[in-house]
């Protein structure tokens, strides 16, 4: 379980991925809530076409200080990774949030959202198996980078 330093420096390395491939964002911070939550979220827009808006891809997680230990490690407990191809009309989706209502609804915690058309998708949520940032920013630079289908028909409905 990582702590609060090790949280600071994955923020700092997912900003430079980000950053390696020309995306243009904020400075990203970790911030932290009064219970000991950490958390951050941003938005960070690709490079090429912006019309009708640039693609971009969000990333956020929410970390709770894990109270067995000297409370100096992190659990992750909630993620959002979100990409946004507006050029193309499309998105895709990795969310592990509300746990309590996904086991009790679909008896899972993560599920995935794909729109081969923004806006209207074939499902709300599909399933999904849990997902780290890093392979959300290697799965949406392969998306943004080479085009096609976001595979939506491969996924299974909730």
């Amino acid at each position: 379980m990582p702590t609060q330093r090790q949280l600071r420096e994955r923020l700092e390395t997912l900003a430079t991925i980000l950053y390696r491939y020309g995306a243009t964002f904020p400075v990203p911070e970790l911030e932290r809530y009064a219970s000991g939550t950490l958390r951050f979220s941003f938005i960070a827009e690709l490079p090429g076409s912006d019309t009708p808006q640039p693609a971009t891809i969000r990333l956020a997680e929410i970390w709770e200080p894990v109270l067995a230990t000297d409370a100096s490690d992190y659990r992750r407990a909630e993620y959002a990774y979100d990409f946004v191809d507006h050029p193309r009309n499309r998105r895709r989706a990795f969310h592990g949030h509300d746990p309590d209502y996904f086991a009790h609804e679909f008896a899972v915690l993560v599920h995935e959202h794909c729109e081969e058309t923004l806006g209207s998708p074939d499902c709300s949520h599909y399933f999904g198996l849990p997902v780290d940032a890093f392979e959300a920013i290697d799965a949406f630079t392969a998306l943004w980078v080479l085009g096609g289908s976001l595979g939506c028909a491969d996924l299974r409905c909730m």
